[in-house]
């Protein structure tokens, strides 16, 4: 199979993360596994810094790895009794297999969109106040 250069070149995966205010948006794009991993650990460290409600938007996640999903219940899991949340936005298949066969919604909330996570959480959907390091790796 023949391959061009531009193609070769565009990353496998990108992680942004967003600040809007009263919630910290992470967005994971692509292929989010193992090779993801560190950079989505850094994101979310960044973002419950932040001591806001974090949203995940997996809405252009191409596969979830394991790996993405231990950090995802790992942020949940240091979010609860916090009076902070974490959400997880998507639709995609790919994503939400594995999420429900380790019955990870008991421990995250899971949306279809932006709009549904900002209603969840009582906030407007405000514009960005912030882009922090908008970062991806090569393949």
């Amino acid at each position: 199979m023949n391959v061009s250069r531009s193609a070769a070149r565009r990353p496998a995966y990108a992680i942004d993360v967003t600040d809007r205010g009263d919630v910290v948006i992470v967005t994971g794009t692509g292929e989010l596994d193992l090779a993801a991993d560190p950079l989505l650990t850094m994101s979310l460290q960044q973002a419950l810094s932040l001591g806001r409600s974090v949203v995940v938007d997996l809405t252009t996640a191409a596969c979830c790895g394991s790996c993405v999903l231990t950090q995802l219940a790992a942020a949940g899991r240091r979010l609860r009794g916090t009076g902070r949340t974490l959400i997880v936005v998507t639709t995609v298949y790919a994503v939400l297999r594995p999420l429900a066969l380790l019955h990870l919604e008991l421990l995250l909330t899971l949306v279809a969109d932006l709009d549904a996570a900002f209603a969840r959480l009582g906030v407007p959907l405000s514009p960005v106040v912030g882009v922090a390091d908008a970062t991806s790796e090569p393949a």
